[in-house]
């Protein structure tokens, strides 16, 4: 899938601890230069060791920086992809590490683990942003939310989850995709919803 084609991107915009260290070679006092940055507005703290040099970039650009390796999904991705019509109080990615939660003051980054197998499907770059982001494709971030969820036994139980998620299937869904995060995910709620999508035609 191919979500966006022309990049503005800018390194500039995001320095490390490392990268600070070039930048002020001659301070003696670097943690506490760092700091009065921070103060100042100068940089904005990501997580410990991450900085951002300004406030007006794009979230969805900072959680691969802030934790990685991680790619945008979930509730967040689908919004983003016009799927749900609810806005996301969080920026919500994959990821093949355990779990964990950022806070700062461009919001709360969260991140869910998925199988390494299912990692890489489905992954688009997006590259018109200051900072390129990974997100899911639709169909991905349909697949890593309903995996999230237990107790399915019938396609039943898939419509009324779709419902209940206010699902909006203008974009159809990739059959490949559905198929491989189907083998690969080993949860009956993924296979279910690839044997629900083809039944009801809601794929390419």
């Amino acid at each position: 899938m191919q979500f966006s084609t022309t990049s503005n991107a800018n390194e500039d915009l995001l320095v490390d601890t490392l990268r600070m260290r070039h930048e002020l070679p001659d301070i003696a006092d670097r943690r506490g230069k760092i700091a009065r940055m921070i103060n100042s507005g100068e940089l904005i703290s990501l997580r410990r060791g991450l900085y951002a040099r300004r406030r007006n970039i794009d979230a969805l650009g900072l959680a691969g920086p802030i934790y990685g390796p991680s790619y945008v999904s979930f509730e967040t991705a689908l919004a983003k992809h016009g799927m749900i019509p609810e806005s996301v109080i969080e920026t919500i990615s994959a990821t093949t590490k355990r779990g964990a939660l950022f806070t700062n003051d461009f919001g709360r980054f969260r991140y869910i683990p998925v199988p390494k197998a299912v990692y890489p499907v489905g992954v688009c770059l997006v590259t018109s942003s200051d900072v390129p982001f990974l997100i899911a494709s639709p169909t991905k971030a349909l697949c890593d939310r309903i995996a999230c969820e237990g107790g399915f036994r019938s396609l039943a139980d898939v419509d009324h989850w779709l419902k209940d998620m206010r699902v909006d299937f203008e974009t159809k869904l990739d059959p490949s995709e559905l198929k491989m995060c189907a083998g690969s995910y080993g949860r009956s709620s993924v296979r279910l919803l690839h044997q629900f999508a083809l039944k009801k035609g809601y794929t390419e």
